[in-house]
C-alpha cells in the first residue's frame, strides 16, 4: 500500500468517528429511545470489558491456552471467588492483580 493510500484510510475512518459521534451528541436531546434500548445500552460497557478480559485471559498468539503456564487464567479464577465472596471491586481488582503478581514472579514456576 502506498502512503497516499494509507493516509486516505486513516482520514476517512477520522471523519467517520468523528462523525458519527458528533451525531450522537447533537442529537441526543432530541432523540428517544424506547425504554428497551435505553435498559440495553447499559449493558454495552460491562460487555465490551468482559470480551476484552476473556479474550486476554484466554488466548495467547490466537490460540487457546488452558495450560497450567497460563497465570492470567489463575488470577481471573482468584478474582471471579473474590468477586462472589466480597461483592466489592476493589477487592477484585486488587486479588487478581496480586495473584497475577505472584504467580509472574515465582522463581519456582518459571
Amino acid at each position: 500500500m502506498s502512503n497516499a493510500t494509507i493516509w486516505t484510510v486513516f482520514i476517512i475512518c477520522g471523519l467517520m468517528t468523528f462523525l458519527l459521534r458528533w451525531a450522537f451528541i447533537v442529537g441526543w436531546g432530541r432523540l428517544r429511545l424506547p425504554g428497551v434500548a435505553r435498559r440495553a445500552l447499559r449493558f454495552v460497557p460491562i460487555a465490551v470489558l468482559v470480551a476484552i478480559i476473556v479474550s486476554d485471559t484466554l488466548l495467547r498468539d490466537g490460540q487457546l491456552a488452558l495450560a497450567l503456564d497460563n497465570y492470567r487464567l489463575f488470577a481471573a479464577l482468584v478474582a471471579v471467588g473474590v468477586a462472589a465472596v466480597t461483592r466489592n471491586i476493589l477487592f477484585t481488582i486488587a486479588a487478581g492483580f496480586a495473584t497475577l503478581l505472584l504467580l509472574m514472579n515465582m522463581p519456582f514456576l518459571a
